[in-house]
C-alpha cells in the first residue's frame, strides 16, 4: 500500500508540540511500500527508512497552498489515499482534489474547539480519528473513531539507571496562559511556606511563542523572583524531543494544568515511563481512575495536597500506581495499535 500524508513538521530535534510525529511518520512508513509526507514546515528526514518521502513546503504562505496542490497533482494518482494529521487545514487544502481523484481521506484531530473549520472537515473527509470521546467534541458522531493517542512504548520507557534524590516535578508545554504554570508556583509557594518542600526541584520545559505568551513568561519569572521561588523552580527553556526522554525518565512526579479538553500527549508520555501524574484536565477523569492524580482546576491549595499526598506514598504504593499508569497506555495508546487503526482505514 502507498499512502500521503501531510503534517505539520518531521524532525525528531524540533522543540515544539509538533515534534512526535516523527515516530508516527517512522512505524507508519514501516507497515508500506511507500510513505509520502508532505511537511507545512521545513523538515529533517533523520534515519527515516528509505520508503518514506518527505517533501516540505516552502515558507511563504501563498506558496505554501500553491506548492501543495502542486505536490497533491503529482502524487495523489500514485497513493491508495491520504492522511492529514493534526491541523484541519491539511484536510480543507487536501481532500477536495483527493475525493474527486476517488481516494479515501482520513483525518486525525485532537483539540477541544468546533469551529467552522472543523465542520469543513467533517464533510470533506471520509473518517476522522481521534484520541478521546472529548478529543473531537462534534455533534455529529457518524464519521468519528476513537483510536486512542500513539505513544511509542519501544521509546519512552522506564529507566533502568534512575537515580533516587530528592523529588522532582516536571511540567513541559508551551509557555502559554492556556498552560496555567501560575498554579503550579502558587502551589509550590504554599509547600514552601508549610515547609514541605524539602529536596523538591520544579523543572519547566518549553518556551513563548506568541507576543502575549513572552508577556506571560515575565510574569511567571517575576512571580518566582517575588515568593522567593528561585532555588525551587528551574525554567529550563525549549528542549527538542529527542533530548527529552531523560527528564521524563527521571522525574518523580509529572503535572499537567491545563485545560484543552482533549487527552495530553505530554501526560501519557510520563505515564508510559512510569512516572507518577497530576493533572486537572478533564480528559483524563477515566482514563486515570485514581482521584489522587487529579487536582482542581486553577485550585493551588489542592495541587499543594495532592503533590504532598503522593510524596509521602510508601514505595510500594508509587510503584503499583505507575505499574497501572503505564499499563494504561499500553492498552489504549500504543502507537503499534493505533498504526494498524489509521492503516485499516485505507
Amino acid at each position: 500500500m502507498r499512502l500521503l500524508m501531510i503534517t505539520r513538521k518531521v524532525d525528531l530535534d524540533d522543540a515544539s508540540p509538533a515534534a512526535p510525529a516523527f515516530h508516527l511518520v517512522e512505524k507508519i512508513g514501516k507497515q508500506l511500500e511507500k510513505l509520502y509526507v508532505i511537511t507545512w514546515q521545513e523538515s529533517d528526514r533523520g534515519n527515516l527508512p528509505e520508503n518514506i518521502e518527505i517533501v516540505s513546503l516552502p515558507k511563504n504562505k501563498f506558496l505554501k497552498v500553491v506548492f501543495l496542490q502542486w505536490h497533491l497533482l503529482k502524487i495523489l494518482p500514485k497513493a491508495d489515499g491520504l492522511f492529514c494529521h493534526q491541523n484541519p487545514e491539511y484536510t480543507i487544502l487536501g481532500a477536495p482534489l483527493a475525493r474527486l481523484l476517488g481516494k479515501r481521506v482520513i483525518t486525525w484531530y485532537t483539540h477541544g474547539t468546533v469551529n467552522w473549520k472543523l465542520h469543513l472537515v467533517d464533510l470533506l473527509a471520509n473518517k476522522i480519528l481521534t484520541a478521546s470521546e472529548k478529543s473531537c467534541r462534534l455533534k455529529n458522531r457518524k464519521k468519528i473513531e476513537v483510536t486512542g493517542h500513539g505513544i511509542d512504548l519501544e521509546y519512552f520507557k522506564p529507566s533502568d539507571h534512575r537515580c533516587e534524590s530528592g523529588f522532582t516535578i516536571l511540567s513541559i508545554g508551551r509557555i502559554s496562559p492556556a498552560k496555567d504554570y501560575q498554579t503550579l508556583i502558587k502551589a509550590i509557594e504554599i509547600l514552601v511556606n508549610q515547609s514541605k518542600a524539602n529536596n523538591l526541584e520544579v523543572q519547566i520545559i518549553g518556551g513563548p511563542v506568541l507576543k502575549k505568551d513572552k508577556k506571560y513568561f515575565n510574569k511567571l519569572k517575576q512571580l518566582v523572583k517575588d515568593r522567593d521561588l528561585e532555588e525551587y523552580i528551574k525554567f529550563l527553556g525549549p528542549i527538542s524531543h529527542s533530548q527529552l526522554l531523560p527528564y521524563f525518565q527521571n522525574c518523580d512526579l509529572f503535572t499537567n494544568q491545563s485545560q484543552t479538553g482533549s487527552i495530553d500527549k505530554a501526560v501519557l508520555i510520563a505515564m508510559a515511563c512510569g512516572r507518577l501524574v497530576l493533572t486537572s484536565n478533564e480528559a483524563f477523569g477515566n482514563v486515570l481512575n485514581n482521584k489522587r492524580l487529579i487536582f482542581k482546576n486553577k485550585d493551588p491549595d489542592d495541587l499543594a495536597k495532592k503533590i504532598i499526598s503522593l510524596v509521602e506514598l510508601s514505595k510500594q504504593e508509587k510503584e503499583e500506581i505507575r505499574r497501572k499508569l503505564r499499563q494504561e497506555v499500553k492498552q489504549n495508546h500504543n502507537i503499534n495499535n493505533l498504526v494498524k487503526k489509521i492503516i485499516n482505514q485505507f
